[in-house]
């Protein structure tokens, strides 16, 4: 099945941005190594915040659901890691994190995911945990999951981590590190990506008591054995989450609200608002209200414009659904360590976007493809099946290139939006868009005869 988007001519009107996923994700995790009660306040509940906490609820976590909040009994020192299986589905963040924290475990944890993960780099995460005296085997492809930690505990030590590849690999060090025999020395080499999702990693650990010495770089990090203490964290908006409703502001005319704002935040993809400011829109935050409101006085955005997605590299496929609309040439570098997400997701636009009718283009530093150049155009024919190469990002990108389109389009992978965004068609029905599940040879059917 393939779910059909109809173009829209105009975007208006009252949107709920959802509540962090990497922060929510955090929390809950940091809560679960607590010894005591910890609350998280306006949680993101969605498939990849459900499976940290089934993995968090599987090493003994007790995690209790209210309305407003989570309340969350956390196992301290004393998990119940021994002989069990962690379903990390396709999530890396919690792969990764348990990957690490498992060797707190005196007997063997399997960490196991879905194909999508079990192809996903992990070598450099293994390889410093075993440094750092970890008994970590591959169970069928060495360097990948699945995995089995036998449960020797981490001596501590210096160890060494690259820093273009994953900064979920530094989260998870970071995160385990406390549970060491002794200090744990964190080198980074090479460039550091994400920065902001190391930022949020030392933010989440520090309320819950536990201190890292970073050096201003994040090159070097030191944590001493220490002990996590309960705390109560509030969630604020997901700029990721939110890039495809503002994306959606920018190519239309009109004037919006965003509600579940707070306007100040770690997370490196808040550049997204400073981008649309560049872009021609105006921008004002409420505070007070917990509101955003944006005004696109135009329509399309106009001039030639670059930007380096370094440190803001899930709003990467966004960026190139703007970009076709750009009366003029948008460039965006930095975004070379998306090719070990979920997709290589610069070759995943420029791959669709092209057979859309999108000038497109990659761009190579090095040798790697490390972002794109796009000539916009006012529209494009449209009818168009997408692939989301099985990531949702992939999908809800595609769906905002696809509503300034002269026809509709249709999709795979629609139903991963709630991986991270579970109200993504009800928000942008506010708008007025309109979607619906069709067959998939009927598309084909009706693509051949036109």
């Amino acid at each position: 099945m393939l779910l059909k988007v109809t173009p829209i001519s105009t975007f208006s009107g009252t949107f709920r941005i959802p509540s962090s996923k990497p922060e929510t994700q955090r929390a809950i995790l940091t809560a679960t190594l607590a010894e005591g009660t910890s609350r998280v306040f306006n949680d993101l509940r969605c498939d990849e915040t459900e499976t940290m906490k089934k993995a968090c609820r599987t090493i003994g976590g007790e995690i209790v659901e209210h309305d407003d909040h989570l309340e969350i009994h956390g196992i301290g020192r004393s998990p119940a890691y021994g002989n069990r299986i962690i379903d990390a589905a396709g999530s890396g963040l919690v792969f990764r994190t348990l990957a690490a924290l498992s060797s707190v475990s005196r007997s063997p944890v399997v960490i196991t995911g879905d194909a999508t993960l079990c192809n996903r780099v992990m070598a450099p995460l293994l390889d410093t945990l075993r440094t750092l005296g970890a008994d970590i085997q591959s169970i069928c492809k060495e360097g990948n999951a699945p995995i089995v930690n036998w449960g020797r505990p981490l001596r501590g030590g210096k160890c060494r981590l690259p820093g273009n590849v994953s900064s979920q690999f530094i989260t998870a060090i970071l995160l385990a590190a406390p549970f060491a025999e002794r200090a744990v020395d964190i080198e980074i080499t090479g460039e550091v990506y994400s920065k902001s999702y190391i930022r949020q990693t030392l933010t989440s650990m520090a309320r819950a008591g536990i201190s890292v010495a970073a050096s201003d770089d994040y090159r070097h990090f030191h944590v001493e054995p220490s002990i996590y203490r309960p705390h109560d964290t509030y969630i604020t908006e997901d700029y990721t989450s939110a890039s495809y409703l503002l994306a959606a502001a920018a190519l239309f005319k009109g004037r919006s609200v965003f509600t579940n704002v707070h306007g100040s935040s770690e997370q490196g993809e808040i550049a997204i608002v400073d981008i649309l400011k560049r872009l021609g829109l105006r921008l004002e935050f409420d505070h007070a209200g917990r509101s955003l409101t944006v005004e696109n006085p135009h329509g399309t955005p106009r001039g030639d414009f670059e930007f380096n997605a370094a440190d803001f590299p899930n709003i990467v496929p966004t960026l190139a659904a703007i970009a076709c609309y750009v009366d003029g040439t948008f460039r965006v570098v930095g975004g070379r360590i998306t090719r070990f997400h979920k997709a290589s997701r610069i070759e995943a636009m420029i791959s669709e976007l092209s057979a859309a009718g999108v000038n497109i283009s990659a761009l190579h530093d090095d040798g790697v493809c490390d972002g794109f150049e796009v000539r916009g155009a006012s529209t494009y024919p449209g009818f168009r099946k997408f692939s989301s190469w099985g990531d949702h990002r992939i999908f809800m990108s595609l769906f905002v290139a696809s509503l300034r389109m002269q026809s509709p389009c249709f999709f795979s992978g629609f139903e991963d939006v709630r991986l991270s965004f579970p109200e993504f068609f009800s928000e942008f029905a506010k708008a007025g868009v309109a979607t619906g599940v069709v067959d998939a040879m009927e598309v084909d059917e009706r693509r051949a005869v036109a």
